[in-house]
């Protein structure tokens, strides 16, 4: 039996969003047999394209309408980068629904999901082999906070000391450490990459605003930055690891 799969992203307000379409035109390449739905999970991102008169569907919603088709089973997959808050928001979310529900694991959480990632972030490493490479991430206070350090260790033993890990919100990887960090080790010239799903506003407001921001405060230590525009959500080589979450929440399912 084909069981639907729902992908259940944050969501975001800006044109990032356009990532979405990418991820799902692959993954209905590699699911043939299995309907890919999407909802969100974001409140705040509801209402504000709400009033666009955009109609989003929290989980809940996709959920009812499957079970208003006959449907006992379905996946919810989470588009996210770590198993945090959102992501247990979601599973209490889910399992109080009508159907039985196989979650798939958030981006970042067997340890061969951070290999992966790593091998796919080679593409920023080999530009210019003078910059340092920052991944700046959401942050978090949920425990899962971790993820970045040890994230950050491994990066490091594959691409060398011109890797560094920042995170926007958390006690961890704050601008001014890695500022810090990045003129003790020397560098000039860094690459300023969002380490997150999409870039939306966190990119916007957080990294590459003209005051206060992650590029704005490195280029007032007289350090040239270079910015990715996107975010890793919609890199091919990321969609497949979400792919092979849910391909292990379909193998559950009796």
């Amino acid at each position: 039996m084909k069981y639907p799969v729902i992908i259940a992203a944050f969501g975001t307000t800006t044109r990032a969003r356009s990532a979405y379409k990418q991820v799902d035109a692959q993954l209905k390449q590699r699911f043939p047999y299995n309907d890919i739905y999407w909802a969100y999970t974001s409140r705040v991102v509801r209402t504000r394209l709400k009033e666009q008169n955009i109609h989003l569907p929290t989980p809940h919603d996709v959920l009812n309408q499957l079970a208003n088709q006959g449907h006992q089973w379905a996946v919810v997959q989470s588009y996210a980068m770590l198993c945090g808050h959102e992501f247990y928001r979601l599973k209490d979310e889910v399992l109080n629904g009508p159907l039985r529900v196989s979650i798939g694991h958030s981006l970042l959480c067997e340890f061969d999901d951070f290999v992966k990632v790593i091998q796919a972030l080679a593409p920023y490493f080999e530009k210019d082999p003078d910059e340092a490479v920052i991944l700046v991430g959401h942050g978090t206070d949920h425990c899962c906070w971790s993820v970045y350090p040890a994230f950050e260790h491994l990066l490091i033993q594959q691409y060398g000391h011109r890797a560094f890990v920042g995170a926007v919100e958390g006690d961890w990887g704050d601008c001014q450490t890695c500022i810090n960090q990045i003129q003790k080790a020397g560098f000039k010239k860094v690459r300023l990459v969002p380490f997150m799903i999409v870039a939306g506003r966190h990119f916007v407001e957080d990294l590459t605003r003209p005051e206060d921001s992650w590029q704005n405060l490195l280029e007032n230590q007289h350090i040239q930055v270079s910015v990715e525009p996107v975010g890793i959500g919609a890199d091919p080589s990321v969609v497949d690891i979400f792919g092979d979450h849910i391909y292990s929440a379909l193998d559950v399912i009796p």
